[in-house]
């Protein structure tokens, strides 16, 4: 078995410019770690960690991803938006539902702009109502 520790991580994901490939190629193995840098106190880290999460075969980082979408942050949640466009285009789309709608105007902007082009018509709509009406009840 090929553990990955959070040292592993960490060395991957703390340079200002992580290097995502070396990231990828740990796997699986990392997304406790993963998790836990997502939910942790920099949001520096916790964002390269969703990301990095969203580089993972298939929906896989996808639980990762949607723990950064649900943060107070506002940081964290736009590099979740940013990262559910790695992602497969269901898993993509039950990230970017709750983000298209949220209360700040930047997480939406990512949000809509992260949609995958071959998401289906009815969901852009959906997504794009959602985002408006979020937007008509902050103003």
């Amino acid at each position: 078995m090929n553990s990955v520790s959070m040292q592993d991580v960490r060395r991957v994901l703390d340079p200002d410019e992580p290097d995502y490939a070396a990231m990828a190629r740990l796997g699986t193995d990392s997304l406790p770690h993963l998790r836990t840098l997502v939910q942790g106190d920099d949001p520096m880290l916790a964002s390269k960690s969703a990301y990095a999460a969203s580089l993972l075969e298939g929906d896989r980082g996808q639980d990762v991803i949607l723990a950064a979408a649900h943060s107070d942050d506002p940081v964290l949640r736009v590099a979740a938006a940013g990262a559910a466009a790695n992602l497969p285009v269901a898993s993509a789309a039950d990230v970017l539902e709750g983000l298209a709608a949220d209360g700040d105007a930047g997480v939406r902007k990512v949000a809509l702009s992260s949609v995958p082009p071959d998401v289906p018509d009815e969901l852009v709509s959906r997504l794009r109502r959602a985002a408006t009406e979020a937007g008509n009840q902050g103003s």
